[in-house]
């Protein structure tokens, strides 16, 4: 099976699911949590991804509102897809954290869709913690990151990037 077959195959699966995927960006939106106590969306990501049946890890890497989906063949390369969740303080969820917290989602949510024609390992992970706390950091000390051969995350903005240079 050719990639352009896979790749139309997992827009199909997450073209599928935008009514979902919009859902919950709207109810992560609605209900703004800050670094640490993302109790609401870190509990509707996790049914959701429960909801498609995946196993999901809650309080995963020592943090309690972070979560771990993994899927895919266990002997082949391992990309990791990230969500993040939190709202800053003071003015929720302006920086698009509910639009990263369902691009990851759905990118997941597609990719398991193949079963057994995923060529890669997939490690879907909840990131809390963005704006202030370092989540991804506390998560990377306690594991999350090893073995890991590619991290991906979709960040909104008002323009199309490649690259993000700051990194």
């Amino acid at each position: 099976m050719s990639l352009d077959t896979l790749k139309r195959e997992v827009c199909g699966a997450i073209d599928a699911l935008r009514g979902e995927l919009v859902s919950v960006s709207h109810a992560i939106h609605a209900n703004p949590e800050l670094a640490f106590e993302e109790k609401f969306a870190s509990s509707l990501l996790t049914k959701t991804v429960e909801g498609h049946g995946l196993g999901v890890e809650r309080g995963a890497y020592k943090v309690e509102t972070a979560y771990a989906a993994e899927f895919g063949p266990s002997n082949a390369p391992v990309m990791s897809i990230l969500s993040e969740y939190d709202a800053l303080p003071g003015i929720g969820h302006a920086c698009g954290h509910n639009i990263i917290a369902t691009a990851g989602l759905g990118a997941a949510l597609g990719l398991s869709k193949l079963g057994g024609k995923l060529m890669g390992r997939v490690r879907y992970l909840g990131t809390p913690a963005e704006e202030r706390g370092g989540g991804k950091e506390v998560m990377a000390q306690h594991g999350a990151f090893d073995g890991v051969d590619a991290s991906m995350m979709v960040h909104p903005a008002g323009f199309d990037m490649v690259t993000m240079p700051c990194i």
